[in-house]
């Protein structure tokens, strides 16, 4: 009986635990963890010997400003592990030769120091240099510069996404006069569309993106459809033209044109967070993409369309969120517009019939979808909306109807689908999947339109991930899993990030099967940012058999959360 009313009383107080804190108002006392150090003391174990700071690093050389639209891209020599740009009272740490400075005020000269920084934090003599931002009036048939304080105007863009995983906004902190899309939806891309149709001129055609867009890791694809296209899946569709940009881990570059193109030249490494011009050249003898001005890559296909949709997709390549900069879209082309646009209606498939409510002066509408089909059948070609069945046509023709191959369809709205809410049904006994749908409902011409909003991923700088490596007395690394004698073994361990800024590095602490043995500081002038340290380690008291060694890196911004990488090694008998 004693052990039944123990439970029941621990249960009770339980309870009055979870009461206490849902009700106090978010003023509980409850102890909570205390925010990671800032600030690091060395220490050193025995049998562990580190490194010390040395020589200071070299002055940058060879330093390059260049003015933009809002912006200030820099360029320089160096082989400092990171480097540390101040202009006006901000101050930056990066981990290339060079830069973006986003977010100034056109025609106001800025003066800039640029410092290398060593793995311990110690800073060289700054290079100086100035330059001013020029506002870019350069002529273009259609364009957008995104300088509104809330972008995007949805009379011109519209952005496809499977999920609530991604946002088209204005950006935040120094991105506050572009467009920012971020997303969480991994490797599919998020794709903005432009309203504004892409006609080709009787010479030449372009169609053109100034973007920091792919990050590391990232991909951007270039689109131009023949038909009304919301999305971007694969394989391309009959008669498109697409240019895919990838960024590897590393920073290197490639670009593929479909449908025929060849490389022209190699890619130089992105530089993170810097803005570059990307192009579709369209001529009488063939299709070109340049970057910065200079080919990169070419096809003698000459489309045979003369009106196409313009799509633009962000994606990661290995699942991480991806946060990409727009400064500029434009075309320059035969003159179009945008059709007339007014508020798009929500649309529920195959679900329960919703309340509609007419939208008043509207005078068409279309309906796209995207589908997948789930084996071989014949395609969709009717769909039933708000209770009228109307055809269902394939947006591009030749497009295959074809298992797990995503098939762009489209539908012009019966009078009785011009509401708030559209109930929408498959015409089909098939198991269809259906990832994505937006309507256009056109209408008198309406002022820009607008509206608030956050990126799903903030500019915040964060710490790159501490990797350590087991190497031996010789300094050559130990294949993984490999056991080997105990005696002397070194441990090297890389910060590194191919980020548009990090954050300051305070140091790191390293763990033996969870016991303290080394503290590293990295702040002798300042934070540090990115580097490379070797620790010798004596093994010959470790009992044989396996090992870990924990490396916990911590940031001088206690905003930033510390990062932890592991390595596991085996000691022979």
């Amino acid at each position: 009986m004693k052990r039944v009313a123990f439970v029941v009383a621990g249960l009770a107080l339980v309870v009055g635990v979870i009461v206490l804190r849902d009700t106090d108002g978010g003023n509980s006392t409850l102890p909570t963890a205390p925010p990671p150090p800032t600030k690091l003391k060395p220490y050193v174990s025995d049998q562990v010997l580190v490194p010390s700071p040395q020589g200071r690093p070299a002055t940058p050389a060879n330093v390059v400003a260049r003015g933009g639209h809002h912006k200030i891209q820099l360029n320089w020599s160096g082989e400092a592990p990171a480097y540390e740009v101040k202009w006006g009272s901000k101050t930056k740490l990066v981990t290339r030769p060079g830069t973006q400075l986003n977010g100034l005020e056109n025609e106001r000269e800025q003066e800039i120091e640029i410092r290398a920084v060593d793995s311990f934090g110690q800073r060289s003599q700054p290079a100086r240099t100035k330059a001013t931002p020029r506002a870019d009036n350069a002529p273009y048939t259609f364009v957008d510069r995104f300088d509104s304080p809330d972008e995007p105007d949805l009379q011109r863009w519209r952005l496809a996404k499977r999920t609530d995983c991604a946002r088209a906004t204005s950006g935040d902190e120094e991105d506050h006069d572009r467009l920012v899309i971020s997303s969480s939806c991994g490797t599919r891309a998020v794709t903005l569309r432009s309203r504004t149709p892409f006609v080709r001129s009787d010479d030449e055609s372009r169609f053109v993106i100034e973007t920091d867009a792919p990050s590391t890791g990232g991909k951007l694809l270039l689109d131009l459809v023949p038909g009304p296209v919301s999305v971007q899946g694969d394989p391309v569709l009959p008669g498109a033209i697409r240019a895919t940009i990838s960024t590897d881990v590393v920073g290197n570059s490639i670009v593929e044109l479909v449908p025929n193109g060849t490389a022209a030249k190699p890619i130089p490494a992105a530089v993170p967070g810097m803005t570059v011009r990307w192009e579709i050249v369209l001529t009488k003898t063939g299709t070109q993409i340049t970057r910065d001005g200079e080919v990169v890559a070419t096809s003698p296909f000459v489309p045979e369309w003369h009106e196409a949709t313009a799509l633009i997709g962000f994606a990661a390549l290995a699942g991480d969120r991806i946060r990409a900069g727009v400064d500029l879209i434009g075309y320059r082309t035969a003159r179009s517009d945008a059709p007339p646009n007014v508020p798009t209606p929500q649309v529920r498939i195959d679900g329960p019939v919703s309340s509609t409510h007419p939208i008043p002066d509207v005078t068409s509408g279309q309906l796209r979808i995207a589908l997948i089909p789930s084996r071989e059948s014949e395609p969709v070609t009717a769909v039933r909306i708000n209770g009228v069945e109307v055809p269902l046509r394939p947006a591009v023709p030749g497009t295959p109807w074809k298992p797990g191959a995503e098939y762009p369809a489209v539908a012009d709205l019966p009078k009785e689908a011009f509401t708030d809410n559209l109930n929408v049904q498959l015409v089909t006994q098939e198991r269809i999947q259906v990832t994505h749908t937006d309507v256009e409902l056109t209408g008198p011409k309406s002022p820009p339109q607008r509206q608030a909003g956050t990126p799903l991923v903030d500019a915040h700088p964060v710490l790159a991930d501490p990797v350590p490596e087991m190497l031996d007395a010789g300094g050559q690394p130990i294949e993984n899993g490999a056991a080997f004698n105990r005696g002397r073994v070194v441990l090297e361990v890389r910060v590194n990030a191919l980020d548009s800024a990090v954050a300051g590095l305070a140091g790191f602490e390293i763990r033996l099967d969870g016991n303290h043995i080394a503290t590293v500081p990295t702040t002798v002038d300042g934070p540090a940012a990115a580097g490379r340290w070797r620790i010798s380690l004596n093994t010959s008291s470790l009992t044989a058999g396996p090992h870990a060694v924990e490396v916990r890196a911590f940031s001088t911004d206690s905003d930033v959360h510390p990062e932890t990488g592991y390595v596991p090694f085996l000691l022979k008998p």
